[in-house]
């Protein structure tokens, strides 16, 4: 039974409102019990106006009961209107009580009223109406009933007791709005929390989705450059022992086992690439892969003059896997489309930056083709590979053309290319 009449009392336990009406509560049912007591013990049951004790017992209720049906039934929604009727309500009621008291004691419910405008009307509002209630506190201690138990206090005690009194409930309003506030606030961070925890999540998802998008580039880009390498190698073995094979037989079955051995190291490049999959790669050399490159071609038709300077411990995977894949794809198309006779593979692993430079003496193109085979990135899916590659490792690409004096292909990557580049005039 006490359970369900506090639950009816206070439905909402962990509002903030909560607090609030609990005090005020507590506040009018002591002051208010005491009040009656007094009136009892006094012998006397009527002021102003006569009125038996059930009487301010029930003017008492109604005044918790108001408290009540504000905070629970209206909390921050109420117009401003309601809120003054409510206020002026509770002005009415505490008056009458004070009417009714034929102790005077009932002048210490006074501070409820300030109280209630404090959180319906404002602060400055609230600390008004507390100002108006202490100079009508202080202008009648001067009038003094004989009959009253206010008459044998000093004039001077009466006023200072109130006031310290309105102090108190105003700086207790002050207490509880400012843990309303931050109960608010907690409230609104957790609901931006959840909303950031579903953002989140949105964008997890998102992010999983682009990266199986970017797994699924990087396998493209390493099968053209790694396996279409090995293929056009075999497709060019194939064709020159089948052109052999009547003038040189010798030399055609010489193309056939290079190109089988081209197979082979298309096979061993795909397990090696499952391989690193599986256990997320292991030590990559540089200089011996792009030896190996380059023994694995036909050096009969094309030389290749290969020069590495620097030390490449200091550079990351990454950067040197997109050097390697860069000149393996720049030799598959002088192979295919240069019909040169050198190239010239020159890299510097510099303190800063690794610098990579691939030239050739074949036929070259026009410059506008290459804007074209840019703009239609379709058309070329080696050219897009290579410019996807080093944009990733934040590094440039530069081809020169010219039909009569071969092409030269620049790479330049930084050797960190996680490091934001430092703002000009920057220590």
């Amino acid at each position: 039974m006490v359970e369900k009449l506090r639950y009816w009392f206070n439905p909402h336990p962990d509002t903030e409102g909560a607090l609030r009406l609990g005090f005020i509560a507590s506040y009018i049912m002591v002051i208010g019990a005491l009040v009656v007591y007094t009136n009892y013990v006094s012998g006397c049951d009527s002021g102003v106006v006569s009125f038996p004790l059930w009487g301010i017992a029930g003017l008492l209720m109604l005044l918790v009961l108001t408290e009540r049906f504000e905070i629970v039934r209206l909390a921050d929604t109420q117009p401003r209107q309601n809120a003054i009727l409510l206020v002026v309500l509770r002005a009415v009621l505490v008056q009458a009580i004070v009417w009714l008291d034929c102790t005077g004691l009932a002048i210490i419910l006074y501070p409820v009223v300030p109280f209630a405008a404090y959180f319906s009307l404002g602060k400055i509002t609230g600390r008004i109406v507390g100002l108006a209630y202490w100079m009508f506190v202080s202008a009648n201690a001067f009038i003094a009933n004989g009959a009253r138990l206010l008459a044998n206090f000093d004039r001077l005690t009466i006023t200072v007791i109130f006031t310290l009194l309105t102090i108190f409930m105003l700086r207790i309003a002050d207490l509880i709005d400012r843990e309303m506030r931050r109960a608010q606030h907690t409230r609104e961070l957790l609901a931006r929390l959840e909303t950031s925890h579903r953002q989140l999540q949105a964008y997890a998802s998102q992010v999983a989705e682009l990266a199986t998008a970017e797994e699924r580039n990087r396998l493209a880009r390493d099968i053209h450059d790694s396996v279409g390498h090995h293929l056009t190698a075999i497709n060019i073995q194939l064709e020159k022992a089948i052109a052999f094979r009547q003038r040189d037989p010798n030399q055609a079955d010489q193309s056939v086992r290079d190109a089988k051995a081209s197979a082979e190291a298309a096979l061993q490049d795909v397990r090696e690439s499952v391989g690193a999959l599986r256990q997320g790669g292991d030590t990559f050399s540089l200089r011996q892969s792009l030896a190996e490159l380059i023994d694995r071609m036909d050096t009969t038709v094309l030389s290749v003059d290969l020069r590495v300077q620097g030390d490449e411990s200091t550079f990351s995977r990454p950067v040197l896997t997109t050097l390697y894949r860069v000149a393996q794809e720049g030799l598959t198309n002088v192979q295919k489309h240069a019909a040169a006779h050198h190239v010239l593979l020159d890299i510097d692993l510099g303190v800063k930056e690794a610098r990579m430079k691939l030239q050739d003496d074949g036929a070259g193109f026009d410059s506008r083709e290459l804007a074209r085979l840019t703009a239609f990135p379709d058309g070329s899916f080696g050219l897009q590979g290579l410019i996807e590659r080093v944009e990733l490792v934040r590094g440039q690409m530069i081809i020169n053309s010219d039909p009569q004096a071969g092409t030269e292909l620049t790479v330049v990557i930084p050797r960190n290319p996680a490091q934001l580049p430092q703002l000009a005039g920057a220590a």
